[in-house]
C-alpha cells in the first residue's frame, strides 16, 4: 500500500492521481482503525449467533418490523433495505465510500474528541462495479456499488459503497487491507492527516464549503456547523 501525509488541502490534494471517475475515497478519523463494515465491529465479542450472516438477518427483521410505522421497506430488495438502515445507524455490511476526495477527507477529521490521533483518507478503484441498486439480486461476492439517490445523505456525501460478503460458518469478516485485497479492487492508497493538522483543516475545508452543513443536510450538520463555526473548529 502506498502512504503519503498530507497537512493541508493543498497537499492533500497533490496525492489525489486521475483514477477515473469510478475512484472511492474514506476518511476516518483513527489511522489505526481496521477498513471493515459496522456489523463487524458490532458483532466482536457478540454471542448467541452462529454466523454473522444469521446476525444481519436478524437485524434487518428487526429493522423493517419496527420502522413500517415511520416507512415500509419490507418490499424494497436487501441492498435497498441494507443502505436505508446504515443510513439510519444499524449496523451492516456496507463501507461507506465517496467519490469527492475532500468530503472524505472532511471525514477524517470532523470529529473533534479524535483530534490527538492521525486519521487517514483511504483511495481505491474497483475493476467492475454496479450502477445503481436495480440488479443487484444476490450478495454473495465482494462488490462495489455506485447506487441511486435513495436518501439525501447519498446526495450530499458522494456517496459509493463496498458491499461485504458474510460468512454463513462463523461471525468473521476480512478486514480490507493492500495484502488482502479482494478481487475486484485495482489498489488500495493512504494519506496519513496528522493530529496536528485536524483543526486547520476543518477550516481550510470550510473556506471550501465541505463542512457538518454541507455534508449532514439537515438541523443536525446545521447545528453542528454552527458549533464548529463559532468554536473556531474546536468543536
Amino acid at each position: 500500500m502506498s502512504t503519503f501525509t498530507a497537512s493541508s488541502v493543498i497537499e492533500f490534494l497533490g496525492h489525489i492521481e486521475d483514477h477515473g471517475p469510478e475512484a472511492m475515497f474514506r476518511g476516518q478519523s483513527d489511522r489505526a482503525w481496521p477498513l471493515l463494515p459496522s456489523i463487524a465491529r458490532f458483532a466482536d465479542g457478540l454471542d448467541g449467533y452462529d454466523c454473522i450472516s444469521d446476525l444481519e438477518e436478524h437485524l434487518l427483521e428487526r429493522f423493517r418490523q419496527f420502522a413500517v410505522p415511520f416507512k415500509d421497506f419490507r418490499k424494497l430488495p436487501i441492498i435497498e433495505q441494507l443502505v436505508h438502515a446504515q443510513h439510519y445507524g444499524l449496523p451492516t455490511r456496507l463501507l461507506d465510500w465517496s467519490t469527492n476526495p475532500l468530503k472524505a477527507l472532511f471525514f477524517a477529521i470532523e470529529e473533534t474528541r479524535l483530534d490527538s490521533v492521525d486519521g487517514a483518507v483511504y483511495i481505491t478503484r474497483p475493476s467492475f462495479w454496479v450502477e445503481g441498486t436495480t440488479h443487484i439480486r444476490e450478495l454473495k461476492e465482494f462488490l462495489a456499488c455506485f447506487p441511486e439517490v435513495l436518501h439525501e445523505r447519498i446526495a450530499a456525501q458522494d456517496a459509493c459503497l463496498l458491499v461485504f460478503p458474510l460468512s454463513k460458518d462463523d461471525m468473521l469478516v476480512s478486514e480490507l487491507s493492500a495484502t488482502s485485497l479482494p478481487n475486484g479492487l485495482d489498489f488500495l492508497h493512504q494519506i496519513v492527516i496528522p493530529a496536528g493538522a485536524k483543526r486547520d483543516l476543518r477550516r481550510q475545508l470550510s473556506v471550501l464549503g465541505v463542512t457538518h452543513r454541507s455534508v449532514f443536510p439537515g438541523l443536525e450538520g446545521t447545528t453542528r456547523w454552527i458549533k464548529s463555526d463559532l468554536s473556531g473548529f474546536a468543536a
